[in-house]
């Protein structure tokens, strides 16, 4: 009589010894790759900051030639931001200046084709705030808002581009755009009027590497601190963090 019992299959599991093993070579390997992950991240973030930065450069200077213009920027911060309608006008400069951006400029005469949008700082995209938003009237070379109202919205924390006039003897790092150091040591001339894009909250690595990217090697920051020269500048940053605003033109 044949036996129909089938044999049993030996089975053996790992050692501990070879889980410590495999354990070990995984975590070198996350150690290895982890950091250069990052890393093509960041790189990957300022690379698009900088074709922004192009894009922008392209989008004012077709602004400045634009028929019907007065072939000027028009200023979104501080005194003298262009305005029609007495409530509008007669509105504080910070309240306007909250409610202004550049960009918004481009995108009304289409020489901007999206809104901002970058994978670097705050990625807060809508204002904050009530009421209706200022709007850029082109014919009258003014900001607006529909019905004539003052201005309530606040676009300071996102990413967007603004201009001023210029303010020189002011360190780059504390003059919010005002000034740009651009070969280390001269300020701008005074009476200009500036554009800038802001990114609001940028990682102090990401602020350090955009501006060694960006700026000449001889004008690299110093990591942690300031950076006053160059095209890039922000103040030394604060939890981790700091705005960082890069020169587009002035004039």
């Amino acid at each position: 009589m044949k036996n129909t019992k089938k044999p049993r299959l030996l089975t053996q599991g790992y050692s501990l010894l070879e889980l410590v093993l495999v354990l070990a070579i995984v975590s070198v390997l996350v150690g290895l790759l982890l950091p250069k992950g990052f890393d093509a991240l960041r790189n990957a973030r300022i690379q698009q900051v900088q074709k922004t930065v192009d894009t922008l450069k392209t989008a004012l200077a077709d602004y400045i030639t634009l028929p019907g213009g007065n072939g000027s920027i028009p200023r979104t911060e501080g005194a003298n931001i262009p305005t029609s309608g007495a409530a509008l006008t007669g509105a504080t400069d910070p309240a306007k200046g909250n409610g202004a951006r550049l960009d918004s400029v481009l995108l009304a005469t289409g020489k901007l084709e999206r809104p901002l949008s970058l994978r670097m700082g705050t990625q807060g995209f809508a204002s904050t705030g009530t009421g209706n938003e200022m709007t850029w009237n082109q014919a009258s070379l003014a900001f607006v808002v529909t019905p004539d109202a003052a201005p309530q919205r606040n676009w300071s924390g996102v990413t967007r581009v603004e201009a001023r006039s210029s303010a020189p003897a002011t360190l780059p790092s504390v003059a919010l755009g005002a000034n740009f150091r651009l070969d280390g040591l001269t300020d701008l001339t005074a009476n200009q009027i500036v554009a800038y894009l802001v990114i609001p909250a940028v990682p102090a690595k990401d602020a350090y590497n955009l501006a060694l990217a960006m700026n000449a090697p001889q004008l690299a920051p110093v990591e942690g601190a300031a950076c006053d020269t160059g095209v890039v500048a922000y103040a030394a940053p604060t939890n981790g963090t700091t705005d960082v605003y890069v020169y587009l033109t002035s004039l």
